[in-house]
């Protein structure tokens, strides 16, 4: 299997409700998992170091506008693009709860401006091929079996000569054996290790995590050779590995192999920026000129635009309707629809002329 099962997806939505429920509506759900005063500030660090990535980016001459960020969560480095580098784009993920956040978090952060969100399937991005110049994720392709396909899908929405950055992605640990169990990352017990219980438990202790237990993919040991086919797509790669203090690697071309041998047994972070291939035409246009009905998409490989209706979008083709509820844009094919969100589409389908 390389694409993630509903089982899956489902294990993200309910985990991701009830981060909502307990980092929004103060409710005490996990007790091993930050509370709204611990996320905020997790938050903030997040967004220093975007910007400062996403400022150096374009000091480069990367063009960043419009952009597509793939698992988004709470939008906070979208948030970073809107509001302190003026950029305009979509903040995707397939949870609701997360995405219909990112306005309580704007207040929080003291933003202004919130992205376009769209709930949708990474297996099946809702946006013309080579139509989108930038992409960008952290922490995401690891929820995925493998990462190619999703970086296969990434490369058809880019526009030519578009590029896509990743960080904080895992790659595999060679030098590592499970001689016990770890609590959960985000316990106290974790947080407030000696130095000594973090150097033992990087070689021999079994992470687990609430994101596990409710089903979801945490692919930590992904191969460096996986990398390598998820990336093939593109044609020129700037992709590093990162290990901790001065180990670290070119993942091509690497100007010192005895780090690249010492990245490749110690294990660590994987980040990188790559492009395709051919020559940026043509003007830009606003994201929901860009956005294709999913359902047509999956089933019969048709790229069809959607035409704005009031607070929906409707499909020309196929008469569907993708609502905006909370001020999150479903654009999931309907099929994934009714399965991950039954009462969204029952509400939809009750209160207008039922889609096809």
């Amino acid at each position: 299997m390389t694409n993630q099962s509903v089982e899956n997806q489902k294990g993200e939505i309910e985990f991701r409700k009830k981060l909502y429920q307990q980092q929004v509506e103060g409710k005490a759900i996990f007790d091993d998992e930050f509370d709204s005063a611990g996320i905020a500030q997790i938050l903030r660090t997040r967004m220093k170091k975007t910007l400062s990535q996403m400022a150096l980016l374009r000091e480069k001459g990367i063009t960043l506008s419009p952009y597509l960020e793939i698992g988004a969560e709470r939008g906070q480095r979208s948030l970073v693009m809107e509001n302190d580098l003026g950029l305009h784009g979509v903040a995707a993920d397939i949870s609701f709860d997360m995405l219909r956040s990112c306005d309580h978090y704007r207040e929080v952060l003291g933003q202004q401006k919130s992205p376009l969100r769209v709930c949708c399937d990474a297996n099946n991005l809702p946006f013309a091929s080579g139509s989108i110049p930038f992409v960008f994720c952290y922490e995401t392709l690891h929820h995925f079996p493998a990462p190619a396909p999703i970086t296969k899908e990434i490369h058809r929405v880019l526009l030519p000569g578009g590029c896509f950055f990743f960080d904080e992605e895992p790659f595999k640990q060679v030098l590592h054996v499970n001689l016990y169990q770890g609590k959960h990352v985000y316990s106290r017990k974790t947080l407030t290790r000696t130095t000594m219980r973090k150097v033992l438990d990087r070689f021999f202790c079994a992470k687990t995590c609430n994101e596990v237990e409710h089903g979801i993919i945490e692919y930590h040991d992904i191969p460096i050779e996986l990398w390598k086919e998820a990336l093939a797509h593109f044609d020129d790669k700037d992709v590093e590995l990162q290990v901790i203090g001065p180990i670290h690697s070119k993942l091509y071309k690497p100007s010192s192999y005895a780090r690249f041998f010492a990245a490749y047994l110690l294990g660590g972070n994987i980040s990188g920026l790559c492009r395709k291939s051919g020559t940026r035409s043509g003007s830009n246009r606003d994201i929901p000129e860009l956005m294709i009905c999913p359902s047509c998409r999956e089933e019969s490989n048709r790229e069809v635009r959607l035409a704005q209706s009031n607070k929906a979008f409707l499909c020309p083709a196929c008469s569907k309707i993708y609502p905006v509820v909370d001020g999150v844009l479903f654009l999931l094919a309907y099929d994934r629809f009714r399965e991950l969100y039954p009462d969204i589409l029952n509400t939809l389908q009750k209160g207008k002329e039922t889609p096809s």
